[in-house]
């Protein structure tokens, strides 16, 4: 029977960059980091009772009961950082990393049908943003060792739960973005626990050309004059005098 499910889909980043061989090991510690971070939130026996939970092998889908949503948002994200922190020096030890995107949406879904349990809009819709462009981006520009996870809600998530005042979270810890998916174009809200940057952020433009001095344009060819005294590369040059070269 159809009901209303919180759903919440994690994916580590670069998953793939990783050994053949690694990647149970590595499955394995996305479950047991989502799992530490649902028991610190006070949500162990929720998460131990799911129905449906699908391993997308680079991460995991979960359906959970609407009720859980404001935890979800937080301290949830909060704990996922702290235990994706504490694995990193023991994973990097061995090579490798984990940081996870993770998504957060609402809506109808049968966790319990024989032939097709979870296949809904909405199992489709929280899948569409994970795979945001400033979802990706938020983890790309962030310091790989200060940084763990990044979250995306739904706007029905934060509209009902963040912007109703149902959380803890003002509204200002979290950026609207766009998320463009294949059909899905809607509005979103990015929330990262720990914020940092990596030092390499987005190209900026190129800076605008320096202004020329008044009363002419510098030396090096051009006319400078004026009424005002104008310093050139040291030499004096006083108002009505022009320099130039033939």
């Amino acid at each position: 029977m159809e009901d209303f499910h919180a759903l919440l889909v994690v994916d580590a980043e670069q998953f793939s960059g990783h050994r053949d061989n690694d990647l149970p090991d590595l499955h394995l510690e996305i479950r047991s980091a989502v799992a530490s971070a649902f028991e610190a939130s006070g949500l162990g026996e929720v998460w131990q009772a799911v129905r449906f939970l699908e391993s997308t092998g680079d991460g995991l889908l979960t359906a959970l009961p609407h009720r859980v949503i404001p935890t979800l948002i937080d301290p949830f994200p909060l704990w996922l950082q702290e235990a994706l922190a504490q694995a990193a020096p023991r994973l990097r030890a061995r090579g490798m990393r984990l940081r996870l995107r993770a998504a957060v949406h609402v809506g109808l879904l049968d966790e319990e049908r024989p032939d097709a349990p979870g296949i809904s809009t909405a199992v489709i819709d929280v899948n569409r943003l994970l795979d945001a462009g400033p979802l990706r981006d938020a983890l790309k520009h962030s310091d790989p060792d200060a940084t763990f996870t990044a979250f995306l809600l739904s706007e029905e998530v934060f509209t009902a739960y963040v912007r109703g005042g149902r959380t803890g979270l003002r509204t200002s810890r979290f950026t609207e973005v766009r998320v463009k998916v294949k059909q899905f174009d809607r509005p979103a809200h990015l929330y990262v626990p720990v914020p940092s940057r990596n030092g390499t952020p987005p190209e900026a433009a190129p800076a605008a050309p320096s202004a020329a001095p008044p009363g002419g344009t510098s030396p090096g060819g051009v006319t400078v004059n004026g009424d005002r005294n104008q310093n050139v590369f040291g030499n004096q040059i006083s108002g009505g005098f022009q320099m130039g070269r033939p």
